[in-house]
């Protein structure tokens, strides 16, 4: 079973192979990640841009490219980051995927 830091690693790993996803932007912060990335300060790693919060839903937040259509490449993102997730033993209520920008 993994940490959740190594599962949300392995999900921003997975959603940036997605085709049409250029960007990965840091999700809107909740308690736990502003603690993440303090320790990722003290640590000198680089925070993580995607977060799961109390209710167990993870955020992410991507830029597409403009070239496939950004619903089309949302869904792509929504089903690899849960399949990563269940992979790694991480249980979620729900996937939020937001398209920061297009192309």
């Amino acid at each position: 079973m993994s940490t959740i830091d190594e599962t949300l690693a392995a999900i921003e790993a997975a959603v940036a192979e997605v085709p049409g996803v250029v960007d990965l932007y840091r999700a809107r912060p909740t308690v736990a990640s502003a603690v993440q990335a303090v320790r990722g300060i003290a640590t000198n790693s680089a925070p993580l841009r995607t977060v799961v919060d109390d209710e167990a839903a993870l955020r992410v937040v991507i830029g597409t490219d403009g070239f496939l259509p950004a619903p089309a490449v949302a869904r792509a993102v929504h089903d690899v980051a849960l399949a990563t997730a269940a992979t790694h033993g991480l249980a979620l209520s729900r996937v939020d995927v937001r398209v920061a920008r297009v192309g």
